[in-house]
């Protein structure tokens, strides 16, 4: 509120606390000169008592009310008309058009509406439109992409694209049993799974040999879109960590509730957000669970593939470089867990290098270690300690690939 006398205002704005710059506006004018209470009439002061003294009045009923509640609603309105742009400029309208869905599809009918439907009756419409068991576009991109979860390709390797501008299905006749399996399942997601995990396709191995099959499979199909092999696939960067936690005994499988935070936060001229590896069983939580800044990314998971929050990406690079190795060897985290693995073996398998040797193949590789190994890495452990041979299985292609 200004005083009654103040002939200029200004405004300044200041880039948050330990700011670096502000802005700052002066308004005046000059032709706005404060009446002094003398120059007035009687019946002007009474008139401004009276103003003032309802002014009071509302101050306090207003005090009086109980702080609202706040509630989120939306407001459906009929949506203005659309017409067809000439040539996409604004300034050139042509027809009118109404909501209408792809009509590619056969059988379902593509419009939602008219002109003059609400936006709530057409957001059902389209709504109705994706669910409809005769709709076969949705169904077959969900399995889709499940099956480039599984295989790390999409039966369609465009996932994101099943357009004229995207790829063929290598298997179009399994794309659409898959489809119809999933309405038949009820849109149950973990039945499909079960289906693809079960199957013959995803229990073979992916390594090759100087069998007949293999040297015929890499002379047809070196690619191996007809899937005559397992694709070998290397964990991406969040199940890496969890797989690393769960191998040295820290993993915290608790569920539910709010995620961890395993960076620090700083307000400067912006907002600021450092990551850290702290040794707390709050952050050996799954990755799942961690709290993502869409605007900052992880230097750890980064560096293995792991893609900026901040983008949507349907399918992840994957590369192979000399600087994920050394962050497997070398990142403070994995140098803790590695430690940890080595006392979760030493408990287990107690002071024998020869056993711990083989306690630790077991829980790094889920099998025991051929002789070679053993009589390797128990010259290894003597030599040095059981934490580097255990930094050695973490950074090993058997643990950071599935075959």
């Amino acid at each position: 509120m200004l005083p009654n006398t103040s002939r200029f205002l200004t405004l300044m704005s200041t880039d948050g606390d330990n700011g670096i710059g502000h802005d700052q506006i002066c308004f005046a004018d000059p032709r706005l000169v404060a009446a002094e209470l003398s120059t007035i009439s009687d019946t002007e002061k009474t008139e401004l008592a009276r103003l003032q003294q309802r002014r009071q009045e509302l101050e306090k009923e207003l005090a009086a009310f109980p702080t609202p509640t706040k509630v989120y609603a939306v407001i459906t309105e009929t949506p203005p008309p659309v017409a067809l742009l000439k040539r996409g400029d604004p300034e050139q309208p042509a027809d009118e058009v109404s909501p209408i869905s792809i009509s590619c599809v056969i059988g379902l009918q593509p419009e939602l509406g008219t002109s003059q439907s609400s936006d709530s009756d057409r957001r059902k419409a389209f709504a109705d439109w994706v669910t409809s068991p005769a709709n076969p576009l949705t169904r077959r991109v969900i399995v889709n992409r499940l099956w480039h979860y599984h295989f790390g390709a999409g039966l369609v390797e465009t996932t994101s694209d099943f357009g004229l501008g995207g790829s063929h299905s290598s298997h179009p006749e399994l794309l659409d049993w898959l489809a119809n399996e999933l309405l038949t399942q009820r849109w149950s997601l973990k039945a499909i799974h079960r289906l693809i995990c079960t199957s013959a396709a995803y229990r073979q191995q992916s390594l090759t040999d100087t069998s007949q099959n293999s040297i015929r499979g890499q002379s047809i199909d070196a690619s191996n879109r007809l899937l005559w092999r397992m694709n070998p696939r290397r964990i991406d960067a969040e199940s890496l960590r969890d797989s690393v936690l769960s191998v040295s005994g820290t993993l915290n499988s608790t569920m539910f509730g709010p995620g961890y935070r395993d960076f620090e936060y700083q307000e400067e001229y912006a907002p600021v957000y450092r990551y850290i590896t702290p040794d707390s069983p709050d952050l050996w939580r799954r990755s799942v669970y961690r709290f993502v800044v869409r605007t900052t990314t992880h230097q750890f998971l980064t560096m293995l593939d792991c893609p900026s929050p901040a983008n949507f990406v349907p399918v992840r690079n994957v590369t192979t470089t000399a600087l994920q190795s050394l962050t497997l060897l070398n990142n403070d985290f994995m140098l803790r867990q590695s430690g940890y693995f080595a006392s979760r073996v030493k408990l287990d398998a107690g002071t024998d290098p020869a056993a711990q040797v083989i306690r630790a193949f077991q829980l790094a590789f889920g099998r025991d270690a051929s002789s070679t190994e053993v009589a390797a890495a128990t010259l290894l452990v003597e030599k040095r300690d059981l934490t580097e041979l255990c930094r050695m299985l973490f950074n090993a292609n058997e643990f950071v690939y599935v075959d």
